[in-house]
């Protein structure tokens, strides 16, 4: 199926669920199962349908992608009393100045059906996409979201886990006054990531056949820590655990870590000893003020990744460093062994509608950095939005090596 015939496909559909969602009443909103540790277990219920077109133009990079127009569209209705239906779907199409180069990149977020078994237990099967962690920038408990980004559009950290493939799942989730329990198969459906930018691209979200337990048990009003474990076909066992707390009324501390047996193809590359358990954690605290300011500072620490001497060993190396960092990002863990994340937001800044983001990323083996500031404006069903990134450190470091050193970006979304 060629992106063409995909976007006209979409667009069909989209005609048929506005047509669907106009002539039939809206149900009832129904409270959805969620763990008070932010790490949710349904969505908060939207309306039946949400549409946002996006246009974007970049720069300083004319005529190599700098356009970009995206369409994502989510359903999320009431099929029967006891049944509910989810599709979430993204398309972006970069213009790069002509068609031979012009293409589009489609990724299903999810698509699955729901059955709902009174109110404390739900069977969810098909593409879910699970966002597990309390962390802002690194999730080492997000076991099922690595390698699942098909297309990036932003740096901000909630952008890449929202716009991402969904996993092929059977999902049981149940519900008791006190705590919660997930239980998750996921199979196996193909063995690499699918570069066709029209694939349902089964080889990144189910590469291999998966386990996942979740539970949570509330201790206080404000403590609800969460428990993850998860077996992977030929990998061994991986542990995880969440937990935040308010501590007084301004500030949110949290804690996110997993640990298990781990091998690294690069250490055995660089001849040493590979099997071994591995720790990967991140930990910060939120600050929210009176007048809606945000500020957060997190610490981010990865034991399967190159330490100081590692990682100059690795640059030493270009084969194989250029190919540790094409593929770091698949197995969702840090390019080295210890970095930080500032991050603050600013909601009606100055004025009301208008939200200011500013975020810097610093790896602390390297030195290197990203530095990502939005201002958006919220005018009515429209955002208007002004986006700058910038990379620094030497050529050969994580950050410096990024191909774009400065990187502007100017978006119109419009909500339906």
């Amino acid at each position: 199926m060629t992106m063409r015939k995909l976007a006209l496909g979409l667009l069909l559909a989209l005609a048929l669920a506005c047509a669907a969602a106009r002539g039939a009443d809206a149900p009832p909103d129904e409270e959805a199962l969620r763990l008070a540790d932010q790490t949710r277990m349904e969505e908060e219920r939207p309306r039946d349908l949400k549409l946002q077109l996006e246009a974007a133009a970049l720069s300083p990079r004319p005529g190599d992608d700098s356009q970009r127009l995206s369409f994502d569209l989510r359903w999320d209705g009431r099929l029967s009393p006891a049944w509910r239906g989810v599709l979430a779907n993204r398309l972006d199409w970069r213009f790069a100045g002509s068609p031979q180069r012009d293409h589009g990149v489609n990724t299903l977020k999810e698509a699955y059906l729901s059955r709902e078994f009174g109110v404390d237990a739900m069977l969810d099967l098909g593409r879910v996409n699970t966002r597990y962690g309390v962390a802002v920038g690194y999730n080492p408990t997000d076991f099922l979201g690595a390698g699942t980004v098909r297309s990036v559009v932003s740096a901000d950290p909630d952008s890449l886990r929202q716009n991402r493939l969904g996993n092929a799942m059977l999902r049981w989730q149940q519900l008791w006054d006190r705590g919660s329990l997930t239980a998750i198969w996921s199979p196996k459906l193909g063995s690499w990531p699918n570069p066709d930018g029209a694939s349902l691209d089964w080889g990144a979200s189910n590469p291999r056949q998966r386990l996942l337990l979740a539970g949570s048990y509330r201790f206080a009003e404000n403590l609800n820590p969460q428990w993850l474990l998860l077996q992977e076909q030929g990998r061994s066992p991986q542990l995880g655990f969440n937990v935040s707390r308010v501590l007084g009324k301004a500030t949110v501390i949290y804690l996110e870590w997993a640990g298990g047996r781990q091998q690294t193809a690069w250490r055995q590359s660089l001849g040493v000893s590979d099997s071994a358990w591995r720790n990967r954690l991140a930990g910060g605290l939120t600050w929210t003020g009176a007048n809606k300011l945000s500020l957060t500072l997190e610490g981010q620490q990865d034991g399967a990744a190159p330490d100081n001497d590692e990682w100059r060993a690795l640059r030493e190396k270009p084969a194989l460093y250029g190919a540790y960092r094409s593929g770091v990002g698949a197995g969702g863990g840090l390019p080295t062994r210890r970095a930080a994340l500032l991050r603050a937001y600013w909601q009606d800044a100055l004025v009301d509608n208008l939200d200011l983001t500013a975020m810097r990323s610093f790896d602390l083996v390297d030195h290197s950095g990203m530095n990502w500031a939005e201002v958006r404006y919220h005018l009515g069903a429209a955002d208007l939005a002004l986006q700058w990134q910038r990379f620094d450190g030497a050529p050969d470091s994580r950050y410096g090596a990024s191909p774009a050193r400065r990187v502007w970006q100017l978006l119109v979304d419009y909500f339906y």
